[in-house]
């Protein structure tokens, strides 16, 4: 396997990630859990931005 395709598979994995996370977000929405939405919001925005690193970065 070539270093390319491990950062593509990388990226799709952040990028699952991101969608599940935005999913349980939802979730923690309509049972007002605050707590959990404050670390989950900081989570997504974590990974929101190593995704445009990696997507700048490797050109994938």
């Amino acid at each position: 396997m070539d270093f390319k395709k491990l950062v593509q598979m990388m990226y799709y994995l952040q990028v699952a990630f991101v969608v599940s996370g935005i999913y349980l977000l939802f979730v923690y929405i309509l049972t007002n859990n605050s707590k959990r939405i404050q670390f989950l919001t900081l989570v997504l925005c974590i990974n929101l931005i190593s995704l445009k690193v990696t997507k700048d970065r490797f050109k994938v």
